[in-house]
């Protein structure tokens, strides 16, 4: 009698991040996803507009953690809009 090996898959006990909306505290920061969502951009245009100056670079956290100020990305919003409008 042969037994079959187990071939159910493990569950990862991944922590992802859920996009929130901006928060209405100046001195808040939000991360990478909240600030895709706002923007409606994907990670890559926003990390060229990083490159180019067009966005802001955030700051570290630590090693793996950048944040945005809230302030700075509702700045960003302002001066987009304005660039569209004219």
């Amino acid at each position: 009698m042969s037994s079959k090996p187990n071939l159910e898959k493990k569950s990862r006990k991944k922590i992802t991040y859920v996009p929130k909306p901006l928060p209405d505290d100046p001195c808040a920061f939000v991360r990478l996803p909240s600030v895709l969502a706002v923007l409606g951009i994907s990670r890559t245009s926003f990390y060229e507009g990083i490159k180019t100056g067009k966005y802001p670079s955030g700051k570290l956290l630590s090693q793996r953690c950048r944040v945005w100020s809230a302030a700075q990305i509702r700045d960003l919003l302002s001066s987009l809009e304005e660039e569209v409008a004219a």
